[in-house]
């Protein structure tokens, strides 16, 4: 019973500050609009970045006296031992003179009279490492060692570009932790609102001996209603706007190196952490709202 009053002056709560719950729970579906983008920005991010690592191996040529001289066995075991160094994979020439063929597509069929004794090609290791930011460390270490002809692995541009993807990824998690903190405060708003309408009520209910946590638990409930309504619609926008766009650009941005993230089970994600998000600031910006009136009325 006294559950289904709390929910009962809850609603009359809503309806009575019609005006201002209109107004609190918009402005808190357009903050958590902005982090529901960031949330589906910041999981691409980290496939775009995971994507990027997969792609990105570090080339290393092995000079062609050190092959004739040597066992190729010594580099790829000291390339084995460098702290980063996720697998390492050996290619031969004419593995090389394949790739090169299929690089150019028609066009490298020009390249197969050199097969046989005449490919000038080297035999190289592809290497993967740990971390993307392992590679530049890594690549520099390969390069000390006796027998490596070249090395290469993109340049700078690559490291700089995941370091910029992570970065983006950062601010983004900084940005949602401050646009729920601004959903807070917009609600606590709506609930003093409500309090200084019931100040009478709330008055005679202490009276009475009412404890503070049955004179708290309608306007807590106030606080998590007007955090769910502002998420109905951040919700839809998000979620939908990401399925119409996965699929306007077929799933990858710009590159096929750059592959999206598949909507499901995303947006279900998305959806659930947006719920979780209301309820939360709803529940804490109602709780410490009463709280402080009721210290005050001590």
């Amino acid at each position: 019973m006294n559950l289904f009053r709390h929910f009962k002056e809850a609603f009359l709560g809503l309806v009575r500050h019609g005006a201002m719950t209109v107004s609190s729970a918009s402005a808190v579906a357009y903050a958590l609009l902005f982090v529901g983008i960031f949330i589906i920005l910041s999981i691409n991010i980290e496939q775009i970045t995971y994507s990027v690592e997969e792609s990105v191996q570090i080339h290393v040529k092995v000079n062609e006296e050190f092959n004739k001289e040597e066992p190729l066995g010594i580099i790829y075991t000291q390339i084995s031992e460098i702290v980063g160094v996720l697998d390492v994979e050996y290619s031969s020439k004419d593995e090389e003179l394949d790739k090169l063929v299929a690089t150019y597509g028609e066009d490298g069929k020009i390249f197969e009279s050199y097969r046989g004794v005449g490919n000038p090609l080297r035999a190289a290791y592809l290497v993967k490492t740990n971390e993307g930011s392992d590679i530049e460390a890594v690549a520099e270490s390969i390069r000390l060692i006796a027998g490596v002809e070249k090395v290469s692995y993109g340049g700078t541009g690559t490291v700089q570009l995941m370091n910029m993807l992570d970065y983006i990824r950062s601010v983004g998690y900084i940005l949602v932790i401050g646009l729920s903190i601004v959903a807070v405060f917009l609600i606590s708003n709506t609930i003093n609102a409500s309090i200084c309408s019931r100040i009478n009520e709330i008055s005679i209910m202490r009276t009475v001996g009412a404890k503070n946590g049955f004179i708290r638990m309608p306007y807590v409930i106030e606080g998590i209603l007007i955090g769910i309504l502002g998420s109905i619609f951040p919700i839809l926008v998000a979620t939908m706007g990401y399925i119409y766009l996965y699929e306007a650009l077929g799933g990858v941005f710009l590159a096929q190196m750059f592959v999206l993230q598949s909507p499901f089970p995303l947006v279900y994600y998305t959806a659930g952490i947006l719920v979780g998000i209301a309820v939360f600031v709803g529940l804490i910006g109602s709780f410490v709202s009463v709280t402080r009136y009721l210290r005050w009325q001590r």
